[in-house]
C-alpha cells in the first residue's frame, strides 16, 4: 500500500539507506536537504531513453544502493522506475513530483523511449512504496511547463473516463481532478499556494484513475508528435484530444463534469482554452507527415479507445489536429 505525506519530514526514513537520488537539474533550485546518504543520477534525457535507464541500473549496482528517490516531473520518476526494474530489484521508491500534471507517482508503469519511439513498462513493483506531495515545489516551475503538465493530467482524466477499462473508482478519481483542476486553473498559472495544493493533489488523483484503465487514443496520437516536432507531452496530448473526442462525439456525462451541456460545447471548450494559452500546433507541421504519425500510432492503446478508430480516421484527425 503506498504511503503519501505532504511534507518532506518523510525523507527520514531513508536515513540509514544507501539511496540512488534519480533527478534533473532543477533538484538545485529547490533548496531541499537530503537526511541520508545518496549517489546522484541525472543522466537521462526529458523524454527518458532505454540507454538511461541501463545507465542508471548500473550506477544503482556498482554503489550497492538499497533504495531509490526520484525527485522532479514524470521524466525523472519513470527513469526510476526503469532503473529499479532493469537492476531486477525489491529496492524502494520514493516519489517527490515536482510538476502537477504526470501523475507518474501514482501509477504502475513508467514511459521510455527505445529507437525513436515511446513504449510502456507495467510492473506493479514500479508503484512508488512513498509519495511526498509538496507543492511549493511548483513555485519556480515556468508558466509554460505548469500549462503544459496541468493540461496532461485533464487528459488523462477526460481518456480514463471515456476509456474501456472504466471503473466506477477510476471514474471518481476522474470526476474529483477534473473538479479541482477547473476550480483552480487560473490561480494555479498565477502561483497561488492553494492552488498549487490542489492542482497537485487533482494530477495524482488523474494519476490512479489511469493507473486502473491506461490512456487511449490522443495519448496514443501524441508520442510521435513530441519525438517529431520536440513538443512537451502535455501539449503534444492536449492538441489531440478535442480532435479525437469531435471525431467520436458522445460522452455527454464528461462534457457535463466540465460545466458544459454536450460533447461539442466541451470541445469547443477545450479548443478556446488551448488557444488562450497559446498551445498551438507546431509551425513546422507538414501534410508531408501524416504518413509518418499515422503509422507511428501504438495499436495496443488505440485498443482501450471507446470507439475504434482505423488509419483513414486517424489520419483525419492527425490533419485537424495541425492544420495542415
Amino acid at each position: 500500500m503506498q504511503q503519501t505525506f505532504t511534507d518532506f519530514s518523510a525523507f527520514d526514513m531513508f536515513i540509514d539507506k544507501k539511496t540512488l537520488l534519480v533527478c534533473d537539474n532543477a533538484f538545485d533550485l529547490f533548496g531541499i536537504k537530503l537526511p541520508f546518504d545518496f549517489v546522484r543520477f541525472s543522466d537521462f534525457k526529458s523524454n527518458p531513453l532505454f540507454e538511461d535507464a541501463i545507465a542508471g541500473a548500473e550506477v544503482f549496482r556498482q554503489n550497492k544502493c538499497d533504495s531509490i528517490v526520484a525527485i522532479g516531473g514524470g521524466s525523472s520518476i519513470d527513469t526510476a522506475k526503469c532503473v529499479k526494474y532493469f537492476s531486477h530489484s525489491d529496492a524502494p521508491i520514493m516519489a517527490v513530483p515536482t510538476t502537477s500534471g504526470t501523475g507518474s507517482e501514482a501509477t504502475h508503469f513508467a514511459a521510455i523511449y527505445r529507437g525513436g519511439e515511446k513504449h510502456s513498462i507495467a510492473d506493479e513493483k514500479l508503484m512508488p512504496d512513498y509519495v511526498i506531495l509538496q507543492p511549493d515545489t511548483l513555485n519556480t516551475l515556468p508558466v509554460y511547463q505548469k500549462k503544459c503538465t496541468m493540461l496532461d493530467a485533464l487528459c488523462q482524466a477526460i481518456e480514463s473516463w471515456w476509456s474501456k477499462k472504466a471503473t466506477s473508482e477510476s471514474i471518481g478519481y476522474s470526476r474529483q481532478a477534473i473538479g479541482l483542476i477547473l476550480a483552480n486553473m487560473e490561480r494555479y498559472l498565477a502561483n497561488e499556494a492553494e492552488c498549487n495544493r490542489n492542482m497537485m493533489a487533482a494530477s495524482n488523483l488523474a494519476g490512479k484513475a489511469i493507473n486502473i484503465t491506461t490512456t487511449t487514443a490522443p495519448h496514443a496520437m501524441s508520442y510521435k508528435l513530441t519525438t517529431l516536432y520536440g513538443l512537451p507531452h502535455g501539449h503534444a496530448v492536449a492538441l489531440c484530444l478535442p480532435k479525437v473526442w469531435r471525431y467520436m462525439g458522445n460522452f455527454g456525462d464528461i462534457a457535463q463534469a466540465l460545466g458544459k451541456r454536450d460533447s461539442n460545447e466541451a470541445v469547443m471548450w477545450f479548443e478556446l482554452l488551448l488557444k488562450s494559452m497559446e498551445i498551438m500546433p507546431p509551425e513546422n507541421a507538414s501534410a508531408d507527415d501524416l504518413e509518418t504519425l499515422v503509422n507511428s500510432v501504438n495499436a495496443q492503446r488505440l485498443g482501450n479507445n471507446p470507439l475504434r478508430l482505423e488509419k483513414d480516421a486517424i489520419k483525419a484527425i492527425y490533419k485537424e489536429t495541425l492544420e495542415v
